[in-house]
């Protein structure tokens, strides 16, 4: 019996791929204002289908680059809207490496600032971004603030009601460790780098 759950069907058609990207982007080109002030947040993650399921699954190298560019439209698009508010506001774009398909651009302003400022921890190691893998065409990439984080899947040891013996398989596998405030285990595995890019205020 085949997986309802499976996305490995072979991709066919790929110029009306490549217009899905137009026209998930250009209904997110323009800031929901309104849903922003009623909820300090917003985003857009890659929603185009196929590779956006529940099983999700990574385009090609030439796709990614395509999707990246709209990223960025929509970026430098809420980016000047936002500027125009006067307000303080978090505006990143989080690069997925090597789950490339779960990247988004988030905004957030009030008290959403300092907590998507914390979702990630950053990573230690000394690397710098991928500027030839993922260069595009219609806007330098140099024009961003890289940095480099970690992508992590968390564990805990109570929620997830895991028993001693799968607790020592993750603890071989785990980034890193530590406690909740209601006294929880959890562990972090790492799964990927996220990059996350800030145009540079003199761009």
């Amino acid at each position: 019996m085949s997986n309802p759950y499976s996305n490995k069907k072979k991709i066919r058609g790929w110029k009306k791929q490549v217009r899905k990207i137009n026209y998930w982007k250009n209904y997110n080109l323009t800031l929901d204002v309104t849903k922003l002030h009623k909820s300090q947040r917003d985003y857009v993650k890659v929603a185009i289908d196929p590779w956006h399921r529940l099983v999700k699954r990574n385009p090609p190298i030439w796709y990614n680059r395509l999707i990246l560019e709209a990223l960025i439209e929509i970026y430098l698009n809420w980016h000047k809207t936002l500027q125009e508010s006067g307000e303080p506001f978090y505006l990143k774009i989080w690069l997925f490496d090597h789950h490339f398909i779960n990247s988004q651009v988030v905004a957030a302003t009030g008290d959403w600032i300092v907590g998507y400022n914390n979702t990630f921890i950053k990573s230690n190691e000394a690397r710098t971004f991928t500027f030839e893998k993922y260069k595009i065409h219609n806007f330098s990439l140099e024009n961003f603030q890289w940095e480099l984080h970690v992508e992590e899947n968390y564990f805990y040891e109570k929620i997830d009601q895991i028993s001693e013996a799968e607790i020592n398989k993750i603890k071989q596998k785990a980034y890193r460790s530590g406690f909740l405030q209601n006294g929880d285990r959890y562990f972090a595995i790492k799964t990927g780098d996220v990059w996350i890019g800030t145009l540079h205020t003199l761009y």
